[in-house]
């Protein structure tokens, strides 16, 4: 080989190497060391700074996870994207009671400060989040309110209100409620397996609501399939289904007829070969299921009759409603 010839080579070589090395260097500039939290401000917005404090709460939206971060002097919101969060320490890590170190870019959404990382391994664990108690069922009693604890247990019935879904989970020593708000079911990887027969493991804070214990996880993170659900519903003609049948739980396939508002939802009026019935899905529900004419459906719903109302299988939660067709 000739001495251009390896001068070029050479020089290739640690041209490759410098641009190696260029890549890897941060894209931004930090201002100083640690800022303290509550010293953002406007005039930080567009600004690459460090950040150390203890996660309060976290929540999923669509496109990645936001953490309220604070130290002794304010409130800051992390955001993290999904490209990010796969490089950031795992879930089982970021959460409440552990402390971080951010390095990220000031933001501002409705007029609260944020700071986004540009990767996620700008986001470092200084120091974990405490044990979390996973007491027994049973055990939980009214002096644990406000404590934040694991639990698991099997799903032994569901049901919805205005705002979100309740679960009954229970473990040899007793039951309690699993409230999950529509953000949190919403972020769910897999909503449907979070039903009736699942094994969960669940961590939250324990509440009291009307004198009954329960608790309400703070994010998806929090819930864990060990087990998915296992579900042996009777299947019913519609013509089997009637008042004497009350809170029975009935599983049917039926095709929609009609699908028309009430003032709490939608009520479908389905049909099978042997009679009609009105299935009824509360707001929470009909948000998440849409039905039109003509589509053959599997359902799953707890008989409902009333004088003022009827007869009418009410459902659940959203994946009690399958379109087959």
């Amino acid at each position: 080989m000739n001495t251009s010839a390896a001068r070029t080579i050479y020089l290739s070589i640690i041209a490759s190497l410098v641009a190696t090395l260029i890549a890897g260097l941060p894209v931004y500039a930090v201002e100083g060391g640690v800022t303290p939290i509550g010293k953002i401000t406007a005039g930080h917005k567009g600004k690459f700074v460090t950040i150390e404090g203890v996660i309060q709460s976290e929540r999923r939206f669509k496109s990645g996870m936001r953490y309220a971060v604070s130290d002794d002097t304010g409130e800051i919101t992390l955001v993290l994207f999904d490209r990010a969060l796969k490089q950031a320490p795992g879930p089982d890590q970021l959460i409440e009671g552990a402390t971080v170190k951010v390095t990220g870019k000031v933001d501002f959404y409705n007029k609260e400060a944020q700071i986004v990382p540009v990767r996620g391994t700008d986001v470092v664990i200084v120091k974990p989040a405490p044990p979390i108690a996973s007491p027994a069922i049973g055990t939980i009693g009214l002096g644990d309110v406000g404590k934040t604890v694991t639990v698991q247990g099997v799903v032994d019935e569901a049901s919805n209100f205005s705002a979100g879904f309740k679960l009954g989970l229970r473990d040899d020593t007793g039951r309690i409620t699993v409230t999950i708000f529509e953000r949190v079911f919403d972020a769910l990887s897999k909503p449907e397996q979070i039903n009736v027969g699942a094994t969960l493991r669940v961590t939250g804070e324990v509440n009291a609501f009307r004198g009954a214990l329960e608790i309400t996880p703070g994010s998806a993170q929090r819930i864990h399939v060990v087990a998915p659900p296992v579900r042996d519903v009777k299947q019913y003609a519609l013509s089997e289904i009637s008042g004497n049948d009350q809170n029975a739980i009935v599983r049917v396939i039926a095709e929609v007829v009609r699908v028309q508002p009430f003032d709490k939802g939608i009520e479908v009026l389905i049909r099978d070969e042997t009679s009609a019935q009105r299935l009824r899905l509360y707001q929470v529900v009909a948000r998440r299921v849409k039905l039109k004419p003509g589509d053959m459906i599997e359902v799953i719903g707890r008989v409902k009759a009333s004088k003022s109302r009827g007869v009418a299988i009410e459902v659940a939660l959203p994946g009690d409603v399958q379109v087959k067709r």
